[in-house]
């Protein structure tokens, strides 16, 4: 009887009290109710995104924050190929993406896990997926000729989102991506290096876009000067090597600041950079 009792209690509390199980201390962890194990940094994620409710059996989440660790090192390359236009100030305006070439109804992947945002057609973007990665990270894919996904869809990074096309204002079947922190677009190529098809290493070492952008620490990458919206003139400057240091045109600077090509610029002087256009996507 006393066997009895003492096997009845334990597994009443197996079945109501346990909340984990740890198969391997040092990776995986077993949720009861969930198929697939999760790593314990995953575990710790998921208790910190519902602290105060039990997480149900079966249970789609959605993170309000990205994992612990360092937080860029999950990236995963949208797509590969030749880079056609690159971040930063182009005719006057400013280009808050990267272009990279594409051959119609080539895949496009999500470059982090999170839920969708939009799935549709959006202005010059044409068709675009937009996803909400938490942590005030969002990546886009634009000019689109087909959607994989749809709005609050949760993706996987790696998870094909998209196939590449040219609606919207494109002159050529290409992936348009934007990364953002906060709404402010990051330069896609400190991440990434397209052409070659990997995650730039030196990623996996920062918590954040404007770390990164910070420290401008990516050996071999020859742009990766940050682009000021306006820029104060110096002793020496003209409006043309401004517009070379920037990858603008002297018409472009004097169409933004009311100037004429041979205008003498004084140190002191602000001068716009280009005309922000950063609507939220």
């Amino acid at each position: 009887m006393r066997r009895l009792i003492t096997g009845t209690v334990f597994l009443l509390f197996s079945t109501f009290s346990l909340k984990a199980q740890y198969i391997n201390t040092d990776s995986l962890v077993v949720i009861p109710g969930f198929e697939m194990p999760f790593t314990l940094a995953g575990y710790d994620s998921l208790r910190f995104a519902s602290p105060e409710t039990e997480i149900l059996p079966g249970q789609i989440l959605y993170q309000s924050h990205i994992s612990t660790g360092k937080l860029l090192s999950g990236f995963f390359l949208p797509s590969n190929g030749k880079v056609i236009s690159r971040f930063g100030p182009r005719n006057g305006r400013m280009h808050s993406g990267t272009d990279i070439k594409m051959n119609r109804g080539d895949t496009i992947f999500a470059a982090f896990s999170g839920k969708v945002t939009r799935a549709k057609y959006h202005y010059g973007y044409g068709n675009m997926v937009a996803v909400d990665h938490g942590n005030s990270l969002e990546t886009s894919y634009s000019h689109l000729s087909d959607f994989l996904v749809d709005v609050d869809d949760f993706v996987e990074k790696g998870q094909p989102v998209g196939l590449a096309g040219s609606t919207g204002r494109a002159t050529t079947n290409h992936l348009h991506f934007e990364i953002r922190e906060g709404n402010k677009p990051f330069d896609p190529e400190l991440v990434f290096d397209f052409e070659n098809a990997v995650v730039r290493k030196e990623v996996a070492k920062k918590y954040n876009l404007t770390e990164l952008s910070r420290d401008q620490i990516i050996t071999g990458y020859s742009v990766n000067e940050s682009v000021p919206e306006k820029y104060i003139v110096r002793s020496g400057d003209s409006l043309w090597n401004i517009s070379r240091r920037y990858r603008t045109t002297v018409n472009s600077l004097c169409l933004l600041n009311g100037l004429k090509e041979n205008s003498v610029l004084q140190p002191g002087m602000v001068l716009k950079i280009y005309e922000e256009n950063l609507n939220k996507f």
